[in-house]
Order: structure tokens, then C-alpha cells, then sequence
């Protein structure tokens, strides 16, 4: 093995001077799970960022002489310090990598411990293809144990590489939100002696195919929006779930066909315009706009416009935030041309086949479509993907503990937000009461998925600069890291000092 990692460290193109890594883990998808470090700009950073390609393994498991894929990473040096070295790696998740933006967690952590920062990109996501297309065939090694592995790689390559060039191995803290949020924990879980410690932004750890919870946290959201009865905007909601399926279930075809041309969606039928359909609220309060969407519910509320025209301006103003059908079309589901800023259908054969997470109609009173169960979600997956495709949550929980992880694991912070409805399938509580690891609910209005991962900004939250600064003081402490004064910061750390 370490005959092949040394003849892989060739291959590695890039910078030849790295120190420090941070590990961090990307969040990404709307709908699915929907979140995306802000990337740093680098036609205007003053940073010296490298893009290189490493060498990794197509298949680490069921045939190891697969062949390798060219496997995209960045890194910057910037912070480092060769006398005591120390990484931060950021995994991008189910999305287009790209190295995270200076007033980040990843680079300003850097920083602080003086760390060399890498971003690794996910397999089957943005230019990282180990197959000529996404055949169901070709997706079969795209799953969440294959990428655990590609770090693993990809870690102990680069230790060896910087062991050769400067006579240096790092430690390394892994950092990840979402998807990649329950890549770190599992990661650490898994490689105790490749990371020090993980950080795990509103991470998913637990794989739950009927996951009604999303949707009841939604309606809990709801539920601040400021009026009398306390209901009235999840009730309006529900008019509107209801004049949906009137027009969509429709006897006369053409009242089906104006209704969807409305959301340009003529293309599309009841099994896929149902998750666009039902995402609509979960498109502002899933990134933290949950005002947003009661201002405009209040709006429509009390307009004289007819249902389908509310429904036609709720749609316009969740188009504001790029949010629209485009992705949940099951024409594009079935595309398996690859595409680099693609990865709904990569993303949606990871839900189907190990994690489920389907977003179910939370009973007895949902706010979408109450045929949104498990039936409907196993008939989603076989139109998409020609299968009969059923996520494997139990061996999933079997394998990294699920919920359990916070009994056993060791040196990882567990961060959940407030309004996120990904929470309920996250670690919220320290349950177990394992003095080994860091549980932080971040309680605020907008305190939403991934909130820590955002770019800094002097009008957060106090409780979101806290649970940065509570994020970093861990990561001092699993470095090893001594009290470093104030004066001798960063002045990205004024963004999130309190």
C-alpha cells in the first residue's frame, strides 16, 4: 500500500511546499440538502491559491486495479507554519468544488493556528468524473464509503509528499456542513489516525428514509411568522397545496396545462412537479430566510389576487433566489450526459440508494401533498433512474452508528441550526454525555442549515460569532495549539469575535 500511495504522490500536481490543512466538508443542495460555501474569488484575492489535479482510486473496494480518476483539489500556504505543521482540508459535498472564501470558517481558522487550507472535490461532482458519463452502471461507485476513502488517499499521499519535499507530516482537522458535515464526523469516526479532529456543521450522521421531521420543522418555522391565528401561514400554504393537486389531478387537461405553464413546467407531471412544488417554502427558510417568506405570505394574505395568482407571485419571489424548476425536472434527472455545474442526478442516486432523507408529508396535518410518503419517494427514484432503487439506511447506521456517533465519537463538534429541519437528522444533544466531543445548537432568528460555514460578516448573530469562536478554541486545542493574543489575530477574526 505504501509502495502505491508513494507512486500516486507523483502524480500529484500542485504546489510542493504544504504545511497545515484543515479539512473541511462541503454542503450543498435545495431540496435535498442545499448548501455552498461562499468560493473565494480568484481574480481578486489576495491569496495564493493553487488548483491541481491528484491521482485517486476509482474503485477502492470491490477492484482496487480499476484504474485512478483525475480527482480536482486546491491549497493555499499562506498561514503556514513549517515548525509546526497542521491542515485544514475542505471537502466539497454534492456540488462544483471550489476553495472557500477568506471570511470563512476554513480560511480564517487557518489563520488563527497558522494552517496550510486545502479544498478537495467530491467524486461524480464538478470536474472529478471517474466515468465518461452517469449511467446508473457508472454511478454504482459513487457512494459515501468510496469518498471517505478518496480522503483517506488523498491524506496520507499528500503526508508522504510533504514527509519527502520538506520533512514534515501534519496533523490535520477535517471540516465539513451538511453531507459532508456526516463525512467528517464519520471520517474522524473512521480515521482517528489520519485527522486529530472534525468539525460537522449541521451534519446528517443519521440515515432516515421516512423523514417526516423536515417537514413538521418547517411548520414549526412557520409558526413565528408574526400574526393571529399562530397557524395562518402554514394554513395558507396548505389552500395552496390544495388548489395545486385540484388543477394537477384535473379531469380537463387543459386546466392541468395552464396551471403548470405557469411555472414553466408543461413537461412535467405530478411525480416531479410535487418535490418542486413543495420546496417552494423550504427554498427561504433552508438558507435562513424564513422572515423573508413570511413578509411575502403576509403579503398575499391579505392581497385581493385569486389563488392561482398568490401562487404564481410566491413562485416569482422564490425565483428571486434562484430558486426555480429547472432542477427537479425528470429530464434532467435522466440526463446522464456529464455536465461540471451539474449534480442533481449524482446527488439524487446517493439519496436513493443509502440515505433516503425523502422529505415525506409530515403527518397527520401537512403542509405539502399528503401523497408525499414512501411510496411516492420509491416510485420518484425508479422513474429517475429506470430501477428499483431503495435506500440502504439501516446498513448506513449500522456502519458509522447513526445517532449513536456522539457515544463513541472522539475530538468532533457537532453544530446544528436553530431553524434547520436537517437538525432531526443530526446530533442536537449530548445525549450520551461523552466528554469527547462538542454539541452547539445555534439559537437566533435565521439560524439556519450550515449558518457557521457562511461567510463572516459584522452583523451576525452574537450566537453565531460565539459557535465560531467555540469552533476555533476547539481546534486550537486538538492542534495543540497555545492562547494566542488578541493582537496577534487575523483581522478576518474580527468578523466573528464577540
Amino acid at each position: 500500500y505504501q509502495r502505491r500511495v508513494h507512486g500516486i504522490i507523483l502524480t500529484i500536481m500542485g504546489s510542493m511546499y504544504v504545511m497545515i490543512f484543515i479539512t473541511l466538508l462541503f454542503c450543498f443542495a435545495s431540496g435535498s440538502i442545499n448548501f455552498q460555501i461562499d468560493p473565494i474569488d480568484l481574480s481578486t484575492t489576495t491569496l495564493n491559491v493553487v488548483e491541481g489535479i491528484f491521482y485517486n482510486v476509482k474503485d477502492h473496494f470491490r477492484n482496487r486495479q480499476s484504474g485512478l480518476f483525475a480527482q480536482r483539489y486546491w491549497e493555499s500556504f499562506d498561514f503556514f507554519d513549517k515548525n509546526a505543521p497542521k491542515a485544514i482540508l475542505y471537502i466539497c459535498g454534492e456540488g462544483t468544488g471550489a476553495f472557500p472564501h477568506e471570511k470563512t470558517l476554513p480560511v480564517v481558522a487557518a489563520t488563527v493556528v497558522k494552517a496550510a487550507v486545502y479544498a478537495l472535490e467530491h467524486r461524480f461532482y464538478g470536474k472529478s468524473q471517474p466515468n465518461p458519463d452517469w449511467s446508473v452502471e457508472n454511478l454504482k461507485i459513487l457512494n459515501y464509503e468510496q469518498a471517505l476513502a478518496d480522503i483517506a488517499y488523498f491524506i496520507e499521499s499528500t503526508n508522504s509528499k510533504l514527509n519527502t519535499t520538506i520533512g514534515v507530516i501534519p496533523k490535520w482537522v477535517i471540516i465539513g456542513g451538511s453531507y459532508a458535515g456526516a463525512m467528517s464526523a464519520w471520517f474522524r469516526y473512521k480515521h482517528p489516525h489520519l485527522v486529530v479532529g472534525s468539525i460537522a456543521s449541521s451534519a446528517v450522521v443519521n440515515a432516515i428514509a421516512d423523514f417526516q421531521d423536515y417537514e413538521k420543522q418547517v411548520i414549526h418555522d412557520l409558526s413565528k411568522c408574526p400574526g393571529n391565528p399562530t397557524n395562518w401561514s402554514a394554513d395558507l400554504l396548505r389552500k395552496y397545496t390544495k388548489y395545486a393537486y385540484e388543477q394537477l389531478l384535473s379531469k380537463d387537461p387543459q386546466e392541468k396545462k395552464k396551471f403548470l405553464e405557469m411555472f414553466n413546467a408543461t413537461d412535467m407531471d405530478v411525480l416531479d412537479f410535487s418535490y418542486y412544488f413543495a420546496d417552494i417554502p423550504v427554498s427561504f427558510i433552508q438558507p435562513g430566510r424564513r422572515v423573508a417568506l413570511c413578509n411575502v405570505l403576509e403579503k398575499l394574505f391579505k392581497s385581493s389576487l385569486s389563488t392561482r395568482d398568490q401562487l404564481k407571485e410566491l413562485a416569482e419571489e422564490a425565483a428571486k433566489y434562484g430558486y426555480n424548476v429547472d432542477g427537479y425536472r425528470f429530464n434532467t434527472l435522466k440526463n446522464t450526459t456529464i455536465k461540471i455545474n451539474s449534480g442533481k442526478r449524482q446527488w439524487y442516486y446517493q439519496v436513493c440508494t443509502s440515505f433516503g432523507w425523502f422529505q415525506s408529508a409530515y403527518q397527520p396535518s401537512p403542509i405539502r401533498w399528503s401523497g408525499m410518503n414512501l411510496t411516492y419517494w420509491y416510485k420518484y427514484c425508479k422513474e429517475a433512474y429506470s430501477e428499483n432503487l431503495l435506500p440502504d439506511e439501516v446498513v448506513t447506521n449500522l456502519g458509522y452508528g447513526g445517532e449513536r456517533i456522539a457515544k463513541y465519537a472522539k475530538n468532533t463538534y457537532f453544530t446544528q441550526g436553530s431553524d434547520d429541519g436537517w437538525k432531526w437528522a443530526g446530533i442536537m444533544k449530548n445525549v450520551y454525555g461523552n466528554k469527547d466531543i462538542y454539541v452547539t445548537e445555534i439559537t437566533c432568528e435565521g439560524c439556519a442549515h450550515c449558518i457557521d460555514l457562511k461567510r463572516a460578516s459584522e452583523s451576525d448573530p452574537k450566537e453565531v460569532k460565539e459557535a465560531r469562536l467555540k469552533e476555533i478554541e476547539a481546534m486550537k486545542k486538538w492542534f495543540g495549539v497555545a492562547t494566542i493574543e488578541k493582537n496577534q489575530l487575523s483581522s478576518h477574526l474580527s468578523l466573528i469575535h464577540i
